[in-house]
């Protein structure tokens, strides 16, 4: 379920109930839960570009909390990593007591929290084909009616862009 852009509900026709094109105006949503400063950063920097392309919602603040939350874990696991290959050589490989080679945990906990944060991304609209695609979708032209009068639907294209009817 990506986010798309939309419009305010008011903009639908009226009788048409809750169309395609009847949408919620995007807005930054407050956090469900108390936020580290890390994650509140992210928060901002995620929920403002969001929103400049309309692709915000209240109610996408729990995915939000989770996409935050599991990006900072998914940094600092990165970091810690980082540092414990430092101190030993460049290496994350240790020896367990019965002298075997295995990855530090610390691999083990920045791979999950890297592939959970890969599946919540696409849902948010923050991977560039999910962008894309709903962005794209927003530009795309509507497929008209079958029994819609070619002539009739130019005329209001004209009229609605403001230009003088033929």
């Amino acid at each position: 379920m990506a986010l798309q852009s939309v419009l305010t509900v008011n903009d639908a026709q009226a009788g048409s109930g809750a169309s395609a094109s009847a949408s919620i105006p995007s807005e930054i949503p407050d956090a469900p839960a108390k936020l580290t400063a890390k994650e509140k950063t992210v928060w901002n920097h995620v929920t403002q570009a969001l929103h400049e392309y309309g692709l915000v919602h209240r109610t996408d603040a729990l995915m939000l909390t989770v996409i935050c939350r599991t990006f900072v874990r998914w940094v600092d696991a990165e970091e810690q990593l980082t540092k414990y290959a430092n101190a030993n050589g460049g290496t994350y490989i240790v020896k367990t007591p019965n002298g075997y080679e295995q990855p530090h945990q610390l691999f083990y906990a920045a791979r999950t929290l890297k592939r959970e944060l890969l599946q919540w991304l696409p849902e948010a609209c923050l991977t560039i084909p999910t962008f894309q695609k709903a962005v794209g979708e927003r530009a795309a032209p509507n497929q008209g009616s079958l029994f819609e009068d070619p002539v009739e639907a130019h005329r209001q294209r004209r009229a609605t862009m403001g230009l003088r009817s033929v």
